[in-house]
């Protein structure tokens, strides 16, 4: 059962990336004033697999072990790389110890967040991004069948940092590394001498994905991004700048022929 639900996930998550991919391709932004300089970002989708690690001396780190997981986050910037958003995640793991956790063999952590942080682009191609967040967290905790298939619920309050650093193949579409930390303060109904091991529970996380931005570019910042890439030799060209040059010029005329 819980390879037939990862198997799901997975492919709804292949979907989704193929259908945002196709609309952030063809998406026409030019109804937006330009700028005066510079490109700025309007709003930005992730979608990221990950690898969650439980961690600290309690019954998270010591009795469960991680394994990988699923999301989406999306947000809008309120001034310049200043942003909020919010976030939805899927980790599955598998139980190291009973005698720790309890009588089950698996759990699906599932996160619900919001978060506030800051992009900051330090070259034309890289950004790096830092944000804090809050919300709830669940543990969905199932049995085998030999242990009786129960299904119960832990659940707390998360508390998030997470840090990413992004590199842009075209000005929609990057990739992105992110590590991040949570603290999950569970509320769960256990005997006063066993709290301390059951009342929080740490996670490191790296995730990878494809971030997809809608952005607003100024007519001068698109003719010095063809600028610099026609000032590159045609057979010396790699691929992505291709694939940039002619969306930059698609961009640019239909910029021009609104603007005129």
């Amino acid at each position: 059962m819980q390879q037939r639900i990862m198997s799901f996930n997975f492919r709804f998550l292949i979907i989704a990336i193929t259908l945002l991919l196709s609309n952030s391709m063809f998406a026409q932004t030019d109804s937006i004033s330009d700028p005066e300089s510079s490109r700025l970002r309007r709003n930005v989708t992730d979608l990221f697999i990950q690898r969650g690690t439980p961690m600290g001396d309690n019954y998270i780190g010591n009795g469960l072990s991680g394994g990988l997981g699923f999301g989406i986050r999306t947000q809008a910037y309120l001034y310049k790389g200043l942003y909020i958003g919010a976030a939805l995640s899927n980790d599955f793991m598998k139980v190291n110890d009973v005698d720790i956790v309890g009588n089950y063999d698996r759990a699906t952590k599932f996160n619900a967040y919001l978060f506030a942080g800051y992009d900051y682009r330090f070259t034309d191609l890289w950004h790096v991004t830092g944000d804090i967040g809050i919300g709830y967290s669940q543990n969905k905790n199932r049995q085998t069948t030999a242990q009786g298939g129960a299904k119960f619920r832990d659940s707390g309050t998360l508390f998030r940092f997470t840090t990413s650093i992004e590199y842009e193949f075209t000005p929609a579409i990057s990739v992105f590394a992110s590590p991040s930390f949570e603290m999950v303060d569970y509320k769960i109904a256990t005997a006063p001498a066993l709290s301390n091991a059951f009342n929080s529970g740490n996670y490191f996380n790296v995730a990878i994905g494809i971030r997809i931005s809608d952005n607003i570019a100024s007519i001068d910042r698109l003719k010095r991004d063809i600028d610099r890439i026609e000032a590159i030799p045609e057979d010396q060209r790699g691929g992505v700048q291709r694939i940039r040059l002619k969306i930059y010029k698609k961009r640019l005329a239909r910029r021009l022929a609104r603007k005129n």
